[in-house]
């Protein structure tokens, strides 16, 4: 386990020391973050202050959860996206491959060819 990190970080206007393994600066950032969306909920809600307490817990909770879906979701979409990138780009050199296969056989018929000329034209010569 790593060191325990302890900060002293400013949320909802008071100030509250937040410990974890995590480094510090991803400790404020996350503190921030809670910070923010307080602030964003009193904003946006003209009485929130006036809510009971366990009232504004539960809609910053389902407020925070809802990024959270969100942010999943976002990941979920990217991740197919990547898959079906992948599936294609696999594709794609499968079909280089046949492709440089196809020049290949073409070039040693075409040496061959090449090849037979120069012999025809080389025993029309000696004629």
């Amino acid at each position: 386990m790593g060191d325990k990190n302890t900060v002293d970080v400013i949320i909802d206007g008071k100030i509250v020391r937040v410990s974890g393994t995590e480094s510090e600066a991803y400790l404020v950032s996350v503190s921030n973050y809670l910070n923010a969306k307080i602030t964003s909920f009193k904003k946006e809600f003209k009485n929130y202050r006036l809510l009971d307490e366990d009232l504004r817990s539960i809609l910053l909770q389902l407020n925070i959860c809802d990024d959270l879906f969100q942010e999943q979701a976002k990941t979920e979409k990217a991740e197919q996206e990547k898959e079906e990138l992948e599936k294609e780009i696999y594709s794609l050199k499968h079909d280089l491959v046949k492709s440089q296969m196809k020049l290949d056989g073409a070039l040693q018929e075409l040496e061959k060819a090449q090849k037979k000329l120069f012999e025809t034209e080389g025993n029309k010569g000696e004629q």
